[in-house]
């Protein structure tokens, strides 16, 4: 009864265990290390040890375990439905859904009480309406390249390829992760961002600030913490250029490898037969150094605007559940008047939230 569905499935896949070690050299550091964990992850699987142990396979698949073992492997990675218990679930035909970065996607799902995959529209629909699902984090495109194979050119931002040698508490509770620690394609960056550079900057030049950093950041003193930023932003803020611009180099030089055997060429063969995952690594550059330019244009010594001198931003709030957002305007008197965001809890108290600047005047 499946055979319509297997036959449907995808004969050729664009994802990092797909890819050769040519391409595999066009990647930038961060998206290398994703795509080699891909591809270890899978060869582990096609180990013959592991294949031969399995009593219930033919010795067709047993004696062709590369190739079953990596269409296999593509099948579930790119095909599967993650549950609340981090079980990995192939839904036939649920899995048609295509991907949205969108804040409310068109289909929502849930499991009912004896583990059936219920897909239900998120709002009303037109008939014909598009139907999308978010596979992972929007705001990873590296991640969605490396698992899926393909390129959200809607992603509102990336990972900011921030890695310190050594993370530790501080910086997680100042936000250190990858789904925050974000450079939107407006230019902003995020404010964990600008936490993680202080903080590592006032490590080597100021413990006492580096203290002040956290008790403000732990007790929801946003105005010490402010002031922190301001007193040192010349140095976190130039910290930020080097990093980018460091990143841009790198990238330039992967981009350069690709265009050297003429990946820009739609007609050239060499990229269809030899490296036609190529291509798509290739906008994925572009696409992430664009990014990255982006940002160094909005906050570089000649910008026309800098946040920290703006009078009116528009800022994004966050808890646990929910977003909105928010519109400030300084005053006469340098004091911030907001409309919108999330507002206070019920009883009155300060709601516990972070807050991402992304447009500023």
């Amino acid at each position: 009864p499946w055979f319509h569905w297997l036959n449907s499935l995808p004969r050729i896949y664009t994802n990092a265990a797909s890819m050769t070690d040519f391409c595999m050299q066009c990647l930038p550091p961060l998206m290398r290390k994703l795509a080699e964990e891909e591809r270890e992850n899978q060869r582990r699987l096609s180990s013959t040890e592991s294949i031969m142990s399995i009593p219930f396979l033919s010795d067709d698949i047993k004696y062709h375990t590369m190739d079953f073992c990596k269409w296999a492997y593509q099948i579930v990675y790119t095909r599967s439905v993650e549950t609340e218990d981090g079980d990995l679930k192939i839904v036939p035909m649920a899995d048609y859904f295509n991907h949205g970065s969108q804040d409310y996607t068109e289909v929502a799902a849930s499991y009912d009480n004896v583990g059936n995959y219920v897909a239900y529209a998120s709002y009303d629909l037109a008939a014909g309406s598009v139907l999308r699902t978010q596979y992972a984090d929007p705001r990873n495109p590296s991640h969605l390249l490396a698992r899926y194979g393909f390129l959200d050119e809607e992603c509102p931002a990336t990972y900011c390829k921030l890695l310190p040698p050594i993370v530790n508490q501080d910086m997680i509770d100042l936000g250190y992760a990858h789904d925050r620690m974000l450079f939107y394609r407006t230019g902003e960056v995020a404010d964990e961002v600008w936490d993680l550079f202080l903080y590592q900057h006032l490590s080597m030049t100021n413990i006492d600030d580096q203290q002040a950093l956290m008790q403000s950041h732990r007790q929801g003193d946003y105005e010490t913490k402010l002031a922190l930023h301001e007193k040192h932003y010349a140095a976190t803020s130039s910290a930020l250029l080097g990093h980018v611009d460091g990143f841009i180099r790198d990238i330039d030089k992967v981009i350069k490898k690709a265009e050297t055997i003429g990946v820009s060429d739609p007609n050239s063969i060499y990229i269809k037969c030899e490296h036609p995952r190529l291509p798509l690594i290739h906008r994925h550059n572009l696409f992430v150094r664009e990014t990255f330019q982006n940002v160094r244009s909005r906050y570089s010594e000649d910008a026309d605007v800098n946040w920290r001198d703006a009078t009116r931003v528009t800022v994004q709030e966050c808890d646990d559940t929910e977003c909105a957002i928010a519109e400030c305007v300084m005053d006469f008197q340098g004091n911030w008047l907001c409309e919108g965001g999330l507002g206070p809890n019920w009883d009155g108290s300060e709601r516990e939230k972070t807050k991402t600047i992304i447009a500023a005047q």
